[in-house]
């Protein structure tokens, strides 16, 4: 293993000398962010209404830094780091205190060969599959009934994007640890396979993800959590119209549902399977935008007390203006049955009303 280990070294640093010795003067480093706060009332059958702010009702708050360094030969050096956080308390928005909860990897880019990236990032599959989103409302969005979309980042991963062929790109990413139990065997982790392929051209956007959790303890019965997603949007420029569709077996491939684990219920994680529907469209109307979704999920388990897991829904309807090219106002109204802000599927069969308006500034 030793002598494996000092020859890999050798032959990295043979192939990279020349990059390094060739390498450009010129970089850049972009400062960025989003502020996004607002004020909503949320109402859930059997527990009440709540009223307050609303920390990133269009889009999550953030900050973050990303650059690159020409190398020569087309090959480039990039990084990003960047952490989430809430306007209304300034808290970061990881409750595990990561600095950078969102993104921090670092990696080599070239025109030819693709990108690989090191660190921890989003899966391929978030990547692609989170594009067909038309509406990315506080936990209404797409990500409700598409966990394999929804906004998570998984650690000690390793992505590969491919150069774009006629439109197509694919990509692949593997991750060694995704939820940083830190084990000293590989296989005492958590790790998580995610594959894509994307093809866009002009007005049309299709995509297809698989993913795949590989867990170091499971549960006593059912297999690998995995999500395959497939999905496609057009803009006719009337209106930008998006559809998908999704199957979700043996829990969530995330970590990302909710419950003890992030698997989700305990009976989707030993053995059920969701599908999902999702159709969304975004029209031009007066001096902003209409934004409106629906979902579905469609869970195929039983309850322990033997009552069938019912079919949970989210519609939103929305607004936004633009004050500016980084300023944006927002309003927005989402109904949801069978379903709670906490958990996808409820077995009380409540249903949750939510009205928001806010602000969304990036800079």
């Amino acid at each position: 293993m030793k002598n494996f280990c000092m020859g890999a070294l050798a032959l990295a640093g043979a192939v990279l000398a020349p990059w390094a010795q060739a390498a450009d003067a010129g970089s850049g480093v972009l400062l960025y962010g989003v502020v996004d706060a607002g004020v909503a009332v949320t109402s859930t059958s059997g527990k009440g209404s709540r009223a307050g702010l609303l920390d990133g009702g269009l889009t999550d708050s953030l900050w973050g830094l990303m650059g690159a360094e020409e190398l020569g030969g087309g090959w480039r050096s990039r990084f990003q780091l960047e952490s989430g956080f809430d306007p209304s308390s300034g808290r970061r928005a990881d409750g595990d205190g990561k600095l950078f909860d969102y993104a921090a990897w670092v990696g080599l880019a070239s025109d030819d060969y693709g990108e690989l990236r090191l660190g921890r990032q989003h899966p391929v599959g978030q990547l692609y599959g989170s594009a067909l989103e038309i509406a990315s409302w506080k936990e209404m969005g797409m990500g409700a009934t598409f966990k394999a979309s929804d906004n998570y980042q998984l650690d000690n991963m390793v992505n590969y994007l491919s150069p774009t062929w006629s439109g197509f790109q694919a990509g692949l990413g593997y991750s060694f640890d995704a939820d940083g139990q830190d084990r000293f065997r590989t296989a005492a982790n958590n790790r998580a396979v995610s594959a894509g392929l994307k093809y866009e051209q002009g007005p049309l956007l299709a995509v297809a993800t698989w993913d795949q959790l590989r867990l170091a303890d499971g549960p006593e019965a059912g297999g690998r959590p995995q999500a395959v997603q497939l999905g496609a949007a057009y803009d006719f420029e009337v209106l930008r119209l998006s559809v998908a569709w999704s199957r979700q077996r043996n829990g969530y491939a995330g970590l990302d549902g909710g419950g003890p684990d992030g698997l989700g219920p305990p009976a989707f994680a030993r053995g059920g399977t969701v599908d999902a529907w999702l159709i969304g469209a975004s029209v031009p109307a007066g001096p902003g935008t209409l934004l409106l979704q629906w979902s579905l999920a469609h869970p195929d388990w039983r309850w322990d007390d033997g009552a069938r897991a019912r079919n949970a829904q989210v519609a939103t309807l929305g607004y936004t203006y633009g004050l500016s090219r980084r300023t944006t106002l927002y309003a927005f109204a989402g109904y949801a049955s069978n379903y709670t802000l906490e958990e996808q599927f409820d077995p009380a069969h409540s249903h949750t009303i939510r009205c928001g308006a806010g602000i969304s500034h990036r800079f």
